[in-house]
This record gives structure tokens, C-alpha cells and sequence, in this order.
């Protein structure tokens, strides 16, 4: 059994880092108040309900209800156990942490197969990387990356690799423990015949890794080296139990931090423009699995931009993709939209040969238009503007765009434009135009996604759950009670006293084992302490309410009266149905007893 690793280790760890500088690494986060706001990253939503506290150090979300400090998020973001996310805390504060704690007894949160399955493709990328990079067998495909103009220091970074026509993947991975037919058949790395045995299902290929949103590789795209017509150009993984095309955006794990930097992000169509961008020093491309973007890559977006540009190819397939793209993005409404102009009807990467480096990117900065002057663009194509059909059939494709936005300003420059190019009257335009809004109506909200949030967190709660006069009172004692060293002592001078719900009772209780290690309270602390998940919960949510910090003895007497007085109503309604049996089998003797007991009950509750 190896060594749990030691809690002043773990404190270290801690107490090194700013959980917001972790978290602000998946979720783009806004001030508002004392804390940080956001959109949740463990449940799709439209308005941000996920609460990050600097001075506690612990994240909650007031929606879905996951809650703790720095250590926890990252368990619960990346299926990390406890052990790893500590020493990946560590690694952020560089600081080093003996291997023999790596691994641990405790409860790994990702299941031993996925574990398997990402050991496997990280295994795969390196073996793919090694051919390219060092093998005569890879020459070939080295040589075509390169004319390219993928450099070798690029093609480490995204280590891009090389699927050689020979089966040997199979006997490679044999050979580091990877024995399991069952995984190696599930992995998406082979193809089964019929017989059951297994081939490498990329062969002759330059191998891009596609990894997850924490830079794990979790699948491949694989362009042929060698033309031809019988098999496509680009090979991609199948789904797997760690790929999900739906989920995954190319590049997006070295992107997020320039994308939350910029607060912008640039949607290509493929690979290579996201490589040629990358070259040209804009690092904030990412690009979608060969198909129309979903719902879980845009909202994966919106947590971390506030605008999209869309650059894809300059030819007339590329302007209907992009059409497409804006169209699907529009309903959504949290990103600001644009798309990115390409001269000549080139691609990214044939642009960056013509022109460099150093123009390319200009371009990409400079070339920029709204998606209602994309439309007008686009609509153009294959019309002649001098002829009045193609003119009154122009209008009508434009006119909706203009109607999809309610920026008045906006309208009133486009429709100037077109009221001066087609010599009409702007009242007249104006007039159609409002028109069309009338037919089509308001622009729809976003469409709505798995939960309904509140636009603001509650004032006592941690969710939706609505609380009792007495457990209000609970939490706000035992709230005082962590905080406050003199309410912690007059609780602990009360023998008599107990919290009336038993998860506050068994915190009160572990709490007086903790002030035994710590001399003070810290709530990140105390959360690691505790080693029931849901009382670190009832934690986080009781340390995230809008409690005053000040601490005042009437308010503390206030919530003891309301909480001592529940045990002293039970009793007495106790007492009473006592009182009634007795009358129904005729025990005066008891009956008399009983009365004078609730008598003496009464008094004691109006006493109090």
C-alpha cells in the first residue's frame, strides 16, 4: 500500500495557489461583487451561476451544486483522483512532490479502462511522432510535411506523427502491457476482420492527435501521404469511450489561454489552417471535426470567448460553409460574430504561402467584417447588379439578415448604403424592412439547454433548495461557529446542546477534531478534512451564502432559541399523545404524572 501523501504537504500545495488563477484556465470569469462569476463547466447553461471566492478559495455553482476548493475542481472537471489533482496544484506552484504519493488507495474517478485508453494513445502519439521524426520510414512523410512548411520545432509542439503501411501497432502495444484484446478493439485504433484479428486502421498517413480539452490525446486524424481516389483524404478516429466528436474542437487545449487573453476565438475548417495560423503567431484557431459545429462546442466557446470570427475558404464552398456556420451560431446570441475575408478565394494555408508569414496575420486582424456585410457579399455572387431582378432579388436576401439584428444604428448605416447604391429612398427601405421584421418577429433567445438558472445567486443557499426557520438557523450558528473562536466556545460549554439535523450535528462534531490539528479555520482546509462528499457540500454552500462578517451574540441567541426549542416542541407533543392513551385505558395514576410533566414543559417554552 503506497503512502497517502502528508497533510502538511497537501496544505502547502494549497495555500500556494490562487484557486482563481486555476479555475480562470476553463471558465472566463467576471467581477461582480467580492466573488467571480461564470458559465458552469459541469452543466450547459445560459446565464452564469458558477461562483468562484478569492478569499475563501473554494468555486460553487448556485445551478447544478458542485462546490469545493482548488483541489476538487479539478477532480471534478478532468476526472482526476485526489492524489492527482494535488500534484497538479503542485506542478502550477512548482513545487515537487515525492512519486511514491502519485498513486494512492484512494478512489481513482476515472474508470481503469478510459485510464488504459489514454495511457494507449499517448503511447500511439509518441510511437507515430518517433517514425516521422526519426525513422527512415517516415522520411517520406517528413519530407511532405515539411514542403508543407510545417517546421520541425511544430511539428513536436503538436507532435504530429506517421502511421508507416506496415501492422505494428498491435505488437508494440503488446509489448508495454497493453494486452487486452477487449481494449485494443474498443480503441478505434484497428480495424477487426471477421476472423477477429486486429489492423492497424491507419496506415500511410501523416497523423495529427486530436486531443481533449486538458491536452490529452484521445484520437487521430490521418491525411493520406499518397494520392487516392479510392480512400478519402483525411482518416478520422471513430468514437470512443474517451472521443467524442460532438465534444471536441482541434487545438482547443493550447488555444483556451490566448482565447481568454483575446477574449476572441477564430473558427477554422480544418487542420492545416490551424497549423498555418499557429505559424503566423495567432494561437487562438481552433477547428471542428469535420463537421457543423454542435451545441457542446459552441457552448464550450462561450465560456471562454466573447466574440468568433469565422475564416474559412475563400471559394464559393467555403462562403456557403461559413453561411451555414453563422446561421447556426446566430440563435445562440452570447458571442459577439464576424467572419474573416480571404483575398483571392484561397484557403488559410494557401494564403499564408502567397503572402508570408508577417501578412498572413495581418490579414487575419485586418480583414474582418460583420456577418451583415458577409450576407451582402455573399449574396452578390452570381448576380448582376446592374440588372433590376438580380438587384430586387438581392434585397430580399439581405433584408431578413438586416432583420435578424435589433441594433437600430446598425440597420440605419446598411440601409444607407443600399438606399445610395440602388439610388432608392431610405424611407422606402426602412418601411420594407420593418415589414420583414413584423413577419419574421424578434430575434429568438437562445435556445434553451439542459437547466433553467437563476440571474442571480440566492441570498441563503447553495441551489434551489429552500430551507426551514430552524435549519436557516443551523446554518447560519454553524457558520458562526467555524468563524467566530467565542461563538465556538459557548457552543462547546452547552452539554446539553445539539444541532437538530444530523449532517450539522456530524460537522459540528468532525469540526472539533479539526481545531484539534488547526488552530484556525480556513474553509479550503476544512474541505479537504472532511471526507464525506455531501457534508462538503453542505460546506461549500453554507460558506458561499451572503452571510455579514461581523458576528453579533443576539443574532447567535436568536438561532440557539430556535434550534433548542425543537427537541422542547417534540417533547411536548410527545407528551400529549402520552396523555391521550392514558385517558383511553383509564391510568389516572399516569394521567396525573403526564399532566403535571406538560405543565412544567409549557412553562419551560414560555419561560423561553
Amino acid at each position: 500500500m503506497l503512502a497517502r501523501i502528508p497533510e502538511e504537504v497537501i496544505d502547502n500545495v494549497r495555500s500556494s495557489v490562487n484557486i482563481y488563477d486555476i479555475v480562470s484556465q476553463f471558465v472566463q470569469l467576471h467581477r461582480s461583487g467580492s466573488n467571480w462569476f461564470g458559465l458552469c463547466p459541469f452543466h450547459s447553461e445560459n446565464t452564469p451561476s458558477f461562483s468562484v471566492n478569492e478569499k475563501k478559495q473554494i468555486f460553487h455553482c448556485f445551478s447544478c451544486g458542485r462546490g469545493g476548493n482548488v483541489f476538487k475542481f479539478l477532480m471534478e472537471l478532468q476526472g482526476l483522483s485526489f492524489p492527482e489533482a494535488v500534484f497538479q496544484v503542485a506542478e502550477a506552484a512548482n513545487i515537487t512532490i515525492d512519486d511514491q504519493y502519485r498513486h494512492t488507495g484512494q478512489k481513482q474517478q476515472v474508470s481503469e479502462p478510459n485510464r488504459k485508453l489514454l495511457e494507449m494513445y499517448q503511447t500511439t502519439v509518441d510511437l507515430y511522432h518517433y517514425i516521422l521524426m526519426e525513422t527512415e520510414a517516415g522520411q517520406a512523410a517528413l519530407d511532405y510535411v515539411h514542403a508543407r512548411g510545417l517546421s520541425d520545432e511544430l511539428l513536436r509542439e503538436f507532435k504530429i506523427g506517421f502511421a508507416p503501411d506496415e501492422n505494428l501497432l498491435e505488437v508494440y502495444l503488446k509489448d508495454r502491457a497493453f494486452d487486452d484484446y477487449q481494449l485494443l478493439h474498443k480503441s478505434g485504433l484497428f480495424v477487426t476482420s471477421q476472423e477477429g484479428q486486429l489492423f492497424d486502421r491507419f496506415k500511410g498517413r501523416v497523423m495529427f492527435p486530436i486531443r481533449d480539452a486538458f491536452g490529452r490525446p484521445v484520437a487521430f486524424s490521418g491525411r493520406i501521404l499518397v494520392k487516392n481516389e479510392q480512400v478519402p483524404k483525411y482518416l478520422n478516429s471513430p468514437e470512443t469511450d474517451i472521443f467524442n466528436k460532438r465534444k471536441i474542437l482541434f487545438n482547443f487545449d493550447k488555444a483556451k489561454a490566448e482565447i481568454r487573453r483575446q477574449k476572441e476565438v477564430i473558427l477554422f475548417e480544418g487542420f492545416m489552417d490551424v497549423l498555418a495560423a499557429y505559424r503566423a503567431g495567432v494561437k487562438n484557431g481552433v477547428a471542428s471535426m469535420g463537421t457543423s459545429l454542435t451545441e457542446d462546442q459552441i457552448y464550450l466557446l462561450e465560456r471562454h470567448a466573447q466574440r468568433l470570427l469565422v475564416c474559412y475558404d475563400g471559394d464559393e464552398p467555403g462562403q456557403r460553409a461559413t453561411k451555414r456556420t453563422l446561421d447556426l451560431l446566430e440563435p445562440y446570441g452570447k458571442m459577439e460574430l464576424g467572419v474573416i475575408m480571404l483575398p483571392d478565394q484561397m484557403d488559410p494555408d494557401e494564403t499564408l504561402h502567397k503572402y508570408g508569414l508577417e501578412h498572413f496575420a495581418k490579414i487575419l486582424q485586418e480583414n474582418r467584417v460583420s456577418p451583415i456585410a458577409f450576407f451582402m457579399q455573399l449574396y452578390r455572387q452570381g448576380r448582376n447588379m446592374r440588372n433590376e431582378d438580380d438587384q430586387v432579388d438581392y434585397l430580399h436576401d439581405v433584408l431578413p439578415e438586416l432583420a435578424k439584428t435589433n441594433d437600430r444604428i446598425q440597420q440605419d448605416l446598411y440601409l444607407n448604403r443600399l438606399a445610395d447604391e440602388f439610388h432608392l429612398e431610405r424611407a422606402d427601405l426602412r418601411a420594407q424592412l420593418d415589414q420583414v421584421v413584423s413577419q419574421v418577429g424578434a430575434p429568438d433567445p437562445p435556445p434553451q439547454r439542459d437547466v433553467e438558472v437563476r440571474i442571480a445567486p440566492p441570498m441563503d443557499s447553495g441551489s434551489d433548495r429552500q430551507y426551514s426557520q430552524v435549519e436557516k438557523a443551523e446554518r447560519l450558528l454553524l457558520y458562526r461557529a467555524l468563524h467566530d473562536h467565542v461563538v465556538w466556545t459557548k457552543l462547546h460549554a452547552m452539554t446539553s446542546f445539539n444541532f437538530v439535523d444530523q449532517e450539522y450535528q456530524l460537522i459540528y462534531t468532525l469540526a472539533e477534531g479539526y481545531f484539534n490539528i488547526y488552530q484556525q479555520y480556513e474553509s479550503a482546509t476544512f474541505l479537504d478534512y472532511l471526507q464525506d462528499d455531501n457534508l462538503r457540500q453542505v460546506i461549500v454552500s453554507i460558506e458561499m451564502a451572503d452571510y455579514t462578517s461581523e458576528t453579533s451574540m443576539e443574532e447567535v441567541e436568536d438561532c440557539l432559541r430556535i434550534i433548542m426549542e425543537v427537541p422542547l416542541h417534540q417533547e411536548i407533543g410527545q407528551t400529549q399523545m402520552a396523555i391521550k392513551n392514558a385517558e383511553r385505558q383509564g391510568d389516572f395514576e399516569t394521567l396525573t404524572e403526564l399532566t403535571a410533566k406538560l405543565i412544567k414543559l409549557l412553562q419551560k417554552q414560555q419561560t423561553n
